[in-house]
């Protein structure tokens, strides 16, 4: 469900109505070819020796009729649909529904490099199964349904008055954020070529206008989230975690946001593997919880933001790694600088510690 909500919101946003919308839209599809990585020796499965997938997009152009699409150098957002064949029986295939983003990195008359970057669903036809046996040695994905993750970078020309030619490499990941076990996740690289077809002819530059200078203010703001994952073991119990956070923070450049603060998480796996392990006799339920402090970072596209956070740990009852990272969305569906509550949001974000992902979390949070 987060990974919906994920692409209802980023869809919502993409269709918004625009005054020159039908000008800005075109209809793009890519040939990927690359290779699976293998990132761990606890993979089973020998990597195939080639994949390859088709990409279709929905794009809309973003021409300045917000304020943050100047910004940002007038970004492309898209709604994706890929079909992967990975090249082996034990792989199967992968379909993906993603939203993404698409940054203008340098830009010439007919030509530009961007950078650009989805997440959605990732739908899988091989998963790890207990049984049948042929399906037991794939014991990359746990489960059928998984978040997906493209990154692409590549450049685009135009070829005719209502075409553009685009290539350049991508990386795609398919995970289900630990909630299932096994986790470890399809890596893919390689590189892409493909079309764009836009109805009412190709638009490389944008015209730019002054833009308001804005407070740019601090806030106090709070977090709550909750995550479910599963124990190590495979087909273990579903526990949750509960987290909260207390942070300030401060948007400068008018389109970006800064924060510090401090957070806790309360874990039922480690009460429950405290209690029948017969350690913190009497306080497991204190030691259970993690506390930490982060710096944050979120890139504020109107009311959808990017935020990127790295924390440290300041208790670690079971030992690990001292510090984690979260990488996630925000929707910002209220805000107004003239009341005391002055932004609310719903979230999602991924933590992980470094490569191995720990949870998906799910929330709400309020700026002051």
């Amino acid at each position: 469900m987060r990974w919906l909500l994920i692409c209802l919101l980023f869809l919502s946003f993409q269709l918004k109505a625009e005054k020159d919308s039908t000008k800005s839209i075109s209809f793009g599809v890519n040939y990927l070819g690359g290779k699976v990585i293998v990132h761990t020796p606890k993979i089973h499965i020998d990597p195939p020796p080639y994949s390859q997938a088709i990409l279709f997009s929905y794009c809309k152009q973003h021409t300045g009729t917000k304020d943050w699409q100047q910004r940002f150098g007038f970004p492309e957002s898209a709604l994706n649909l890929s079909f992967t064949h990975y090249g082996k029986k034990e792989l199967g295939n992968a379909i993906g529904i993603y939203p993404s983003i698409q940054f203008r990195l340098i830009s010439q008359k007919n030509a530009y490099w961007y950078f650009k970057v989805g997440g959605g669903i990732g739908i899988v036809s091989k998963s790890w199964k207990r049984i049948p046996t042929e399906d037991s040695t794939n014991n990359i994905l746990g489960s059928t349904l998984n978040n997906f993750t493209m990154i692409q970078s590549g450049v685009r020309f135009k070829v005719a008055k209502n075409w553009t030619f685009q290539s350049g490499i991508h990386f795609f990941h398919i995970s289900n954020a630990a909630s299932r076990q096994p986790n470890y996740g399809i890596n893919t690289i390689g590189a892409f070529i493909g079309l764009n077809y836009h109805p009412l002819g190709v638009v490389m530059q944008f015209a730019k206008k002054e833009l308001p200078k804005n407070k740019n203010p601090y806030n106090i703001g709070l977090k709550a989230t909750l995550a479910f994952a599963e124990a190590k073991a495979v087909d273990g119990p579903l526990y949750p975690y509960y987290h909260i956070s207390l942070f300030g923070s401060k948007m400068y450049r008018n389109k970006n946001r800064a924060m510090l603060g401090i957070d806790a998480t309360y874990s039922a796996e480690l009460y429950t593997a405290f209690k029948n392990n017969y350690k913190f006799i009497g306080t497991e339920k204190q030691h259970a919880i993690r506390y930490t402090v982060f710096g944050a970072h979120e890139f504020v596209f109107g009311k959808i933001g990017l935020p990127l956070q790295y924390g440290f740990y300041l208790n670690r009852p079971t030992g690990g790694r001292k510090t984690y990272q979260k990488l996630g969305i925000n929707y910002h569906f209220y805000h107004n600088d003239n009341h005391i509550v002055k932004d609310i949001f719903l979230m999602t974000q991924l933590i992980t510690e470094l490569v191995n992902a720990q949870y998906a979390e799910i929330g709400f949070g309020v700026m002051l």
